[in-house]
């Protein structure tokens, strides 16, 4: 039997030998779907906030008809926040995890540092500082990956956390008719109830203990709430 199609934006990251770790946790998928990630991060030019999600509603138009359902990881689902108008007459899943709405003072703060020591090169204290509060409550593990671009790498987070702070989806969540789990750690301090609002149509659910990692901090809840999602119970 052919596997149905998951097409998953992942988060901001460094490098996009990344990603693999943030869509690892969904292995649990991978007998009935095939995951299939497009970097976030794969358009980077100067454009403004509405020329940027046109190129990404262009973009996902095209996939849209090849998929059978769609995830996104922080800024990947502000993206698809923002492409909503797409999926308003689709009856396939859309799951969003860690997607803020718009970007309150503590975000704008944790995010502005990183954005900071980005600018100045300093990519493993921007990193730390980042990874502090995305993998709390739990210590930052020992990364696999060894940047050996720094300027991309900071390139690539300043870009994708300024799209973040500078992205207000209110409007959008209160006036969209899209069906669709959204998933955010009761831990956070990045992405939480200050900052992410319950949508019109859709289900907004507080992972229990964990934080914005809420599939590595909280599996066997994400999994039956997924699997659900996507067997279209929610």
């Amino acid at each position: 039997m052919q596997k149905k199609k998951i097409l998953i934006l992942p988060s901001d990251t460094p490098h996009p030998a990344y990603i693999d770790s943030i869509i690892s946790p969904l292995a649990f998928l991978e007998t009935e779907y095939s995951l299939h990630p497009i970097d976030s991060l794969s358009i980077m030019e100067e454009l403004s906030n509405e020329q940027f999600y046109s190129h990404w509603q262009e973009k996902l138009s095209q996939y849209i008809p090849h998929y059978d359902a769609f995830f996104g990881f922080s800024f990947g689902g502000v993206i698809l926040q923002q492409c909503f108008s797409l999926f308003t007459h689709l009856n396939k899943p859309l799951i969003l995890f860690s997607a803020p709405s718009f970007a309150d003072q503590s975000l704008a703060q944790k995010l502005g540092e990183v954005i900071t020591l980005c600018n100045e090169y300093k990519i493993d204290e921007a990193l730390h500082s980042l990874y502090q509060h995305v993998y709390y409550p739990n210590e930052i593990p020992l990364q696999t990956h060894q940047i050996t671009d720094k300027e991309l790498a900071a390139k690539r987070i300043i870009y994708g956390l300024t799209r973040v702070l500078e992205t207000d989806s209110t409007s959008i969540i209160k006036e969209n008719q899209v069906k669709h789990l959204h998933l955010i750690g009761e831990l956070s301090h990045l992405v939480n109830k200050d900052n992410v609002l319950t949508p019109h149509q859709g289900t907004l659910l507080s992972v229990p203990e964990a934080g914005m990692r809420i599939l590595r901090d909280n599996l066997p809840f994400c999994k039956k709430v997924i699997l659900e999602a996507l067997n279209g119970a929610i």
